[in-house]
């Protein structure tokens, strides 16, 4: 166990707001961060309990200080008491063994004091000399003791620059310290300068400018110079109200500068801090800065107070770089900020002034330069002029589990400078956009991820958002452009005034699980994206166009999405699109118009439309599936007749699952024995040919047609051939010449002869359309059971029926040698005939 030592210093004093000291008052003790109670508290000497820890009294040489005391292995602690009001008042400490301003990195410090003692022991024969090195080596760590703010006004009107000043250069000189400014109002005609290795800590006190140039900084002056990240670091500011005091009044200030501003530096924290009343510039800035966190921090009140107000995108917290125009310092040798955090943070108006123009973002670039390793996390923001979270130039960014309402632009947007003038060579990679709550952008978007044709975003994931448009404005719900492969998966879009998901000159993205609703446009609209996938999403109505549009993509995929209520069709296929597979989805009419399922402009070809569920509706087929004539696959094998394997009204019957049911194992059916109610006479010495589905692979030895109640008499010539679906003969049977065919009798012919000759024997090569061919000559060809005739249409591509005349003997097929006649249009049998 070690015991740590707290209290008899200058700032364990209770005051009241007046700055009086209150004289035995019980104080209660917190674990500093955790908000856990501490009672086993001890005297100085380290094993005399203290029952109830108290400020001294009256007759103390100290009063209303807080003695010195001790407490096992708790290395810091918060004080709490409650004041007039009954409302918690509460401030830090650190042990006297460990400083503040190196709390963070105690163990290491700790560390590197053991490692110096072992290594002077090992130089030294006596521990005088190894506890000496051990000492060196905490000093050099910055553990230096307490500076407290004394001799200041804190009346909010005398000019208490000069103390407070001057316990920050004190615990410059001492090589860092925290700097304690005690609870009261502090008027600072100048900016404050916080150097390295410094803790800030200002709970309970107001700072408010009365001086036109900000209130702290890490520069003394704009003629400094630091290059990279080699300015002044290690800067922890602890709570406080930093009021800029915006405004044209008397003793306000109108100038643009940043309120606290830290430039070329690693290590600054910001955490607790309420920054409010920012003049044209930016509440805070992080401009080359290397490890810059703004943690539970409040930024209230903007007033764009320019010559011609044109600052309305100034942040509240901007990420910037050291470039001419936009560092307050030089060198401007264009370092970019990197690894920063802002959580747990509020934006929005004060009690007297609006919104910022942003929260967070960036708007300056350098070329060749990307700002990297960002995190966005867990704010509030409500209301901006322009955009919520606006990243410029942001690589490896985490923008999560922020709620955003009331944004004048994009909610959140990405995107990068144009590269035809910025030089960039970089990919802008790797933005996770996830968990975010967006609530009534008024133009753009709700989400905006952007890049350009020669810059494109990569890695991009959008997750698990909701983004509630309110249905005015003119906002899209998520908004994705020039990336490669991104992600949107799992978010919930409802009421926008645009386009619920737009999906735009990206490649391979990836729409999924998402649920759109009451969108003012399209619920999904894919244009110029070849390689989408839409899957597993959710779309409950649109007040205008379609629930899917596709628009000039290749070889998309549309598959499983659950589609209701839109005013124009489920699903559109429109200009230029080619190659689009749309399956297994379900399309319902519900109480919107929608006037199809699924349509398809002319130029809309290559389309595969399979397994889609649009039953329900009152559709006709060509209404359910309004292809125009851009002649999808609607079924296996090529198959373009409608509806194919979709489901529309039509086919809400047991009847196909039966006529499956009815077909002997192993057969092939020209159609179901189930739809033959009618017999047709073929006539003498005509080659008929009767389409029929195949799978590739199949084995096939005979070939059969069925004969109805009329034998066939006189018969000179019988035989039956297999053609493809270019009519070319691929198999045949032998000549049966005067064999008698009786009435209502099957005929099986087996294979003589195939493509390679004499064979018993055909295998089939691909699968899809096959011809049945049947030539009967004689005094009375038998009629074929079947189900009726056509002629007028039996002629249109691909055709069916009646081709070669004046047939005798069969044809040789050997080597593909044998093709039918194009059909003629005449009256086409619709024969019942299978292979074996």
């Amino acid at each position: 166990m070690t015991l740590y030592t707290f209290g008899g210093n200058p700032a364990a004093v209770l005051t009241d707001a007046a700055g009086d000291v209150i004289l035995s008052y019980p104080v209660n003790v917190l674990r500093a961060g955790t908000g856990e109670s501490v009672t086993a508290l001890y005297e100085a000497d380290g094993t005399t309990p203290i029952a109830h820890l108290a400020s001294n009294g009256a007759g103390s040489n100290a009063p209303g200080a807080i003695r010195t005391f001790t407490v096992v292995d708790v290395r810091a602690i918060q004080y709490q008491y409650l004041d007039a009001g009954g409302n918690p008042v509460t401030w830090y400490e650190a042990a006297r063994e460990l400083a503040p301003a190196a709390l963070d990195t105690a163990t290491g410090a700790s560390a590197t004091a053991a490692a110096a003692q072992a290594a002077a022991a090992a130089a030294s024969d006596t521990a005088e000399a190894a506890q000496a090195t051990a000492d060196e080596a905490l000093d050099r760590a910055g553990l230096a003791s307490w500076h407290v703010v004394t001799g200041a006004a804190r009346d909010g009107i005398t000019n208490d620059y000069a103390p407070i000043q001057a316990a920050l250069d004190a615990a410059r000189d001492a090589g860092g310290g925290t700097v304690l400014i005690p609870s009261g109002t502090y008027a600072v005609g100048s900016a404050l300068v916080a150097y390295d290795h410094t803790v800030i800590y200002a709970y309970g006190a107001t700072i408010t400018a009365t001086g036109d140039t900000g209130l702290l900084h890490n520069y003394a002056s704009t003629a400094e110079v630091f290059s990279g990240y080699d300015g002044r670091s290690h800067i922890t500011v602890l709570g406080g109200i930093w009021d800029g005091n915006a405004g044209t009044g008397a003793g306000q200030t109108s100038g643009e500068h940043d309120v606290v501003s830290f430039n070329h530096c690693r290590d600054i924290t910001c955490r607790d801090m309420v920054i409010r009343n920012t003049a044209t510039a930016h509440a805070l800035e992080f401009n080359s800065c290397d490890g810059g966190r703004a943690i539970n921090c409040r930024f209230e009140g903007f007033a764009d107070l320019s010559p011609t107000s044109n600052r309305q995108f100034s942040e509240a917290v901007q990420i910037d770089i050291a470039v001419n125009g936009a560092s307050a310092v030089g060198a401007f040798d264009g370092t970019p900020s990197r690894n920063i955090k802002i959580s747990g943070c509020y934006c929005g108006p004060s009690d007297r002034l609006g919104v910022f123009g942003r929260f967070v973002g960036s708007h300056t670039a350098a070329s060749g330069t990307y700002y990297d390793n960002i995190i966005v996390r867990g704010n509030t923001v409500e209301g901006t002029l322009q955009e919520g979270v606006h990243g410029y130039g942001w690589r490896h960014v985490v923008i999560a589990d922020n709620i955003i309402s009331g944004t004048g632009k994009a909610s959140i947007v990405a995107t990068v400078p144009n590269p035809s003038t910025a030089g960039y060579s970089l990919t802008p990679d790797q933005i996770v956009i996830s968990g975010n709550v967006i609530d009534g952008p008024v133009s753009d978007s709700g989400i905006r991820v952007i890049g350009y044709s020669t810059a494109q975003h990569s890695g991009v994931r959008i997750t698990g958002n909701t983004v509630n448009g309110r249905g005015t404005g003119s906002a899209n719900g998520i908004h994705v452009e020039y990336c490669k492969g991104p992600g949107v998966v799992a978010n919930s879009v409802d009421r926008t005034a645009s386009t619920g998901i737009y999906i735009n000159q990206c490649t391979d993205a990836l729409i999924n699980g998402s649920t759109v609703t009451a969108s003012g446009s399209n619920a999904i609209n894919v244009s110029d994206s070849p390689g989408t996938t839409v899957a597993g999403c959710t779309i409950g109505g649109t007040t205008a166009n379609y629930g899917i549009v596709l628009v000039g993509s290749d070889s998309c995929s549309v598959t499983g999405n659950r589609i209701a209520r839109t005013t124009s069709a489920g699903i559109r296929l429109s200009t230029g699109t080619t190659r689009a597979t749309v399956a297994a989805n379900q399309v319902r009419k519900g109480t919107g118009t929608t006037p199809a399922g699924i349509t398809l402009d002319a130029t809309a070809t290559g389309a595969l439309l399979h397994g889609n569920d649009l039953s329900g509706n009152g559709w006709s087929a060509a209404t359910a599936l309004s292809v125009s004539t851009a002649a999808p696959t609607t079924g296996p094998g090529g198959m373009t007749a409608l509806p194919g394997s979709n489901l529309v009204d039509s086919d809400l019957t047991a009847l196909p699952a039966l006529e499956a049911a009815m077909r002997p194992a192993g057969r092939y059916e020209t159609t179901s024995r189930l739809r033959c109610g009618s017999a047709v006479t073929p006539t003498s010495g005509v080659l008929y040919l009767v389409p029929i589905w195949l799978p590739a692979g199949l084995a096939i030895s005979a070939l059969a047609f069925v004969s109805g109640s009329n034998a066939a008499t006189g018969l000179t010539a019988c035989w039956f051939t297999l053609h493809d679906s270019s009519r070319v003969a691929l198999a045949r049977t032998a000549d049966q010449g005067s064999a008698a065919w009786a009435a209502n009798t099957a005929k099986s012919l087996a294979i003589a002869q195939s493509t390679a000759g004499s064979a018993s024997s055909f295998t089939t090569t691909y699968t899809g359309l096959h011809y049945l061919g049947v030539m009967v000559t004689g005094t009375t060809p038998p009629n074929l059971i079947g189900e009726g005739a056509v002629s007028a249409v039996s002629g249109t591509s691909p055709g069916l029926g009646p081709t070669n005349s004046g047939q005798t003997g069969p044809p040789t097929v050997t080597g593909g040698a044998f093709t039918a006649a194009a059909f003629s249009g005449g009256a086409a049998p619709l024969a019942y005939a299978y292979v074996a």
